[in-house]
């Protein structure tokens, strides 16, 4: 070997470890995290087919001490084990200072799993959730937020229409049936057409192991149309079975609807099974607002890598009208994604994402 191929060898060895260094360093400064999954496994190695050794509940706190790839080392009953890292999210916001206030107004959740937030606004993470009848006093409101403290003495945010206040109940201004109505109202008048890609003769995309996108696309498809109507929006599928439509035919009754919102659900692919990630696109250009919208939501709700809002040239948006949009929600070719998309915390997950997204971009 000479001097030269040794020197370029040392140089890569140094790259590759700064990076390394670097990438786990940030993960693990973060100290706390809480688990965003049902139930996390926890293995023995970071491997997705090393021996199960335990699993983790929704909310569960845990410190990472290392991260390998898409991989989390923890602390696990006296020993460690590791966990997927992409159903983590930061609980910084747990660890605040306590919050002191000499305020007698109680705040009662009007909902089933709603979120608490970092900050007043949807765009803000969520840090848990709390359910229909949880109580918390009051600390301040910034327009339609409230901030309550919670039962550990930290804050967090709670949307004020999931929300009924001690003051409202005394005066019966307001009834967990007159929120429940508010919610349904969000999108009342908007038209949506969801679009769950391929289906029939058409598989899509094929994945790990065989599975095909357009299992994936009618699951997420489903879920979504029950969370826009629950919003109150009028919502039409193209293909609401394991049907062939041919893309004319999508784009048709889309066009029918010409004031309506398309958004065509697909899973993506690539030959490279590092490639990974979550994608919005567009055509026209009026539509990158409404994009970065449902992205910016997407994001911040399944943790996924973000791949960004970009122009695409498909049918289905190029020969549409506005409003147009096409989602990418992870690729079924990388273990990193997939093991995500597999999950029914994921795909309601995506099905929130996009239903706020449209609520944020609409109000």
């Amino acid at each position: 070997m000479n001097k030269i191929t040794i020197n370029t060898t040392l140089f890569l060895a140094v790259i590759l470890i700064c990076f390394s260094y670097s990438s786990q360093k940030t993960f693990a400064n973060q100290a706390s995290y809480k688990v965003g999954a049902s139930s996390l496994n926890v293995r023995i190695k970071p491997a997705i087919d090393a021996e199960v050794i335990g699993s983790l509940s929704n909310g569960t706190l845990v410190k990472v001490l290392d991260v390998e790839y898409d991989w989390a080392k923890i602390e696990y009953n006296g020993q460690t084990g590791w966990i997927a890292s992409h159903f983590l999210f930061q609980s910084s916001s747990f660890e605040g200072t306590t919050i002191q206030d000499s305020s007698s107004t109680f705040v009662t959740v009007a909902a089933d799993g709603v979120r608490l937030r970092s900050g007043p606004g949807t765009g803000f993470s969520i840090i848990g959730y709390t359910t229909y009848g949880d109580k918390f006093k009051l600390i301040e409101s910034n327009g339609e937020w409230q901030r309550v403290r919670l039962d550990n003495g930290k804050s967090a945010w709670i949307a004020g229409w999931l929300v009924t206040t001690s003051a409202q109940a005394a005066s019966q201004e307001s009834t967990p049936q007159q929120v429940a109505a508010k919610i349904n109202e969000a999108l009342t008048g908007q038209t949506i057409i969801i679009d769950a890609g391929h289906g029939g003769q058409d598989p899509g995309a094929i994945g790990i192991g065989g599975v095909f996108e357009k299992e994936y696309t009618l699951r997420t498809a489903q879920l979504v149309v029950e969370k826009l109507k629950n919003a109150g929006a009028h919502v039409i599928m193209t293909r609401s079975s394991d049907e062939y439509i041919n893309v004319n035919k999508r784009v048709d009754i889309s066009r029918s609807y010409p004031s309506s919102v398309f958004i065509s659900i697909h899973y993506n692919a690539h030959e490279n099974a590092t490639a990974k990630g979550i994608g919005t696109y567009y055509y026209h250009h009026s539509d990158k607002e409404i994009s970065s919208a449902i992205q910016n939501q997407l994001i911040s709700q399944t943790l996924l890598q973000d791949d960004g809002v970009q122009f695409g040239d498909f049918y289905v948006l190029r020969n549409n009208h506005q409003h147009s949009l096409l989602l990418e929600l992870g690729f079924i070719t990388n273990q990193h994604d997939l093991s995500a998309i597999k999950t029914q915390n994921y795909q309601h997950q995506v099905a929130n994402a996009i239903t706020e997204g449209l609520i944020n971009y609409f109000n």
